[in-house]
């Protein structure tokens, strides 16, 4: 996206102003008064401060310093003479210093760093400059280096790549790019479905079951295929080898469905299978999961040893046992069936072929993996559902800002670290997997992919003791973009570290079929909202007017009042985050001292 982003320039502004400086790093400063007692105001990386000097310094000189140590009190090396007019030789004597090269882009890069302010050491620079020589076109490499310096990243190639990735890409043409990758080698596996869940053309309920079955069938797993020939929906004689072959026929069909020619809703699918009674099947499961995956755990522990031997033996049951064993089916199992399925268990008999459909069906019932499988066939259809239906644009927008957080895997390493991860895989994980058994090209893509993530991770919320800022960027075709939507948001924090509604901004990047690219910055005091449309449309203003009241319920309905709209062109907004500073710091009044040079 060209608009200006507040997380280059502004959100490198707040960085620096909640920096705290470490022993090694190098800053540059100013003397901006002298007191008596060898004491001096110092204005440095943003921060007034009063220094108790060692050193002959210069009213309003200019120097590189140099952190000696960051105990009691600072104390800080004054590197070099003052900083004279030409500062390309002050950059040249500094880097001698350091014993860094001075070639042209080495010193390009450090009066960068020296001139927004930014501390740095001899060692951050040094690794730097060994990932920026890969690179002829040195200027956004240099942008992302100077951005983990900020940040105090450490200076890796893993790091590198993925912030790189981050800010000069896209995530649906990363998405987009693997899925063609997998498309062409006819690699059907989950990371397929997910990615066109995130990106691809809703199908209808039919063509979104079909398609769930055959990813399904393609990956190996059985479950839904138990699940469906224990409830009485497949014939028992059925194998999984059989089953497998009669969908993949409907596989070239598929290939066709689009938006404008979806797939037949009359098509038959095999076995006689009625897609609605499938999903109201699973739909149940789904609702009563903990229960029947608790109540069929325990039949089994109490009856499976049992039924086993007497399937394996070819008898059946004992009267007596058999009696109560369907007694223990009613009344723990059936009350959360749908009816045609508890009516299987009501009529059971004592033989070996309903024995074993009954077990195959508590086998089933009792491995959470099929409730795994079920959730990924109901989200696929939700999802697809949800778009395809005339559901307001707000319900769209957030089912799809749900799906980035939940099946991405931005919180893959906190929850490994904390062992919640989820049984359903995210992308994330599914591209570890693929990066580990595929082939160079899929490797290639893959890795690509799994960068931009880790970028989208590093990016997503940062943190001070005071303040937060997240970002997200979006997959927005689906709700009518052209181009991925992306979220700036900061904010105060409450006394308990939470984010503050009252005090917070809020902004949209957007590309849309007809604005075109266009920035709302939705700024909030005090419940109050402001708010800044910046576009280049000709009578912007006029032509929402009439939506302006709808807004204002709205917002009204939330307990926020609207305060004001301002249309501006989008070069104004461009400049605003060129030159936007956050000051969080006061001058500090002539009294102690905090630093020692």
């Amino acid at each position: 996206m060209s608009i200006q982003k507040m997380t280059g320039d502004r959100m490198t502004k707040i960085f620096q102003a909640q920096q705290t400086l470490r022993p090694g790093q190098i800053i540059q400063g100013k003397i901006l008064k002298i007191y008596p007692e060898n004491k001096a105001q110092i204005l440095l990386g943003g921060q007034t401060l009063v220094a108790q000097l060692e050193a002959s310094l210069s009213i309003e000189g200019k120097y590189h310093f140099q952190v000696q140590s960051s105990e009691e009190m600072i104390h800080l090396k004054v590197l070099g003479e003052e900083l004279k007019a030409q500062s390309g030789t002050a950059v040249a004597n500094l880097m001698i210093q350091l014993g860094i090269k001075t070639t042209k882009h080495n010193m390009a890069f450090v009066q960068k760093i020296v001139h927004e302010n930014i501390p740095f050491d001899s060692v951050q620079l040094r690794k730097a400059m060994q990932i920026l020589d890969r690179f002829k076109n040195k200027e956004q490499p240099a942008q992302t280096l100077t951005e983990m310096i900020a940040r105090k990243l450490p200076i890796t190639d893993n790091v590198f790549q993925a912030l790189h990735a981050n800010n000069n890409g896209s995530l649906s043409v990363q998405m987009s790019e693997m899925l063609e990758q997998l498309k062409a080698r006819s690699i059907n596996t989950e990371l397929t479905l997910r990615l066109e869940q995130m990106i691809g053309t809703p199908h209808n309920e039919k063509t979104a079951f079909i398609k769930q079955i055959i990813t399904t069938n393609h990956t190996g797993k059985q479950e839904l295929f138990h699940v469906l020939k224990a409830m009485g929906l497949i014939d028992n004689r059925i194998d999984f080898i059989t089953w497998k072959s009669e969908w993949k026929q409907l596989q070239p069909l598929l290939a066709q469905n689009t938006v404008s020619t979806p797939l037949s809703k009359d098509i038959k699918m095999p076995f006689q299978l009625n897609h609605h009674t499938v999903f109201q099947l699973m739909e149940n499961f789904n609702v009563h999961r903990q229960a029947l995956l608790t109540q069929s755990q325990e039949v089994m522990y109490t009856w499976g040893d049992r039924i086993r031997q007497a399937i394996a033996s070819g008898s059946v049951l004992e009267q007596g046992e058999f009696t109560d064993f369907k007694k223990q089916l009613i009344q723990r199992i059936v009350p959360f069936l749908l009816h045609e399925q508890g009516q299987f268990m009501k009529l059971l008999s004592n033989n070996t072929s309903q024995l074993k459909q009954v077990m195959r069906m508590l086998d089933t019932l009792s491995n959470r993996q099929t409730y795994t499988q079920l959730d990924t066939a109901l989200a696929s259809n939700y999802s697809d559902k949800l778009f395809m239906s005339n559901t307001s644009p707000k319900e769209q927008f957030l089912k799809q800002v749900d799906h980035v957080l939940k099946h991405t895997g931005l919180s893959y390493e906190n929850q490994i670290a904390n062992r919640t991860l989820e049984e359903n895989q995210t992308i994330k994980s599914m591209l570890i997997q693929l990066m580990k058994q595929g082939d160079g090209a899929i490797q290639e893509k893959a890795g690509q992919l799994l960068h931009f993530i880790n970028g989208m991770q590093l990016n997503s919320v940062n943190e001070s003791g005071s303040f937060i800022h997240a970002s997200l960027q979006i997959p927005a075709e689906k709700i009518g973009l052209n181009k991925d939507l992306e979220l700036e948001f900061e904010s105060r924090k409450t006394a308990d570290g939470k984010i503050d509604p009252d005090y917070c901004r809020i902004m949209f990047y957007l590309n849309l079929e007809y604005l075109k690219q266009t920035v709302i910055d939705m700024n909030i005091q005090k419940r109050s909202v402001s708010i800044t449309i910046f576009n280049d449309l000709p009578n912007l203003k006029e032509k929402t007017r009439a939506v302006q009241p709808v807004l204002i319920q709205g917002l009204k309905a939330l307990d926020y009042h609207l305060s004001s709209i301002h249309f501006k062109p989008l070069h104004e907004q461009i400049a605003a985050s060129q030159h936007a500073h956050v000051k969080s710091y006061q001058s500090t009044s002539y009294q102690g001292v905090d630093y020692r040079v």
